[in-house]
């Protein structure tokens, strides 16, 4: 069964995925590891002029190291605040709906 929840910027229901609310650790540990390479390193400091932050990764595989440690509910509320706490942060940045109007 599909959860769905309402975008706050413009109004559309999203059909979450089966999986929204789960986490592979490995998949984290990947993504945090390739966050730490010389060459997207090298790609954020030519583009940002500053090196890439990796905690939200090592962040994420902390949390699914923990999920594994709870019951599957009580991972899966984890998992639904650190979704939604992401989500925040994702919509209180700058945004191209700031800058480009959607058409009807």
């Amino acid at each position: 069964m599909e959860d769905s929840s309402l975008n706050t910027k413009t109004g559309h229901k999203a059909h979450l995925p089966h999986d929204y609310y789960t986490c592979k650790a490995s998949h984290a540990f990947d993504q945090w590891f390739a966050c730490l390479t010389v060459g997207r390193q090298l790609s954020s400091y030519y583009r940002y002029g500053k090196k890439s932050d990796c905690s939200k990764h090592w962040k994420k595989y902390k949390l699914c190291m923990q999920m594994k440690l709870r019951s599957e509910e009580s991972g899966k509320a984890l998992m639904r605040e650190y979704r939604e706490e992401e989500n925040k942060q994702r919509m209180s940045q700058p945004n191209v709906l700031d800058v480009w109007t959607l058409r009807e």
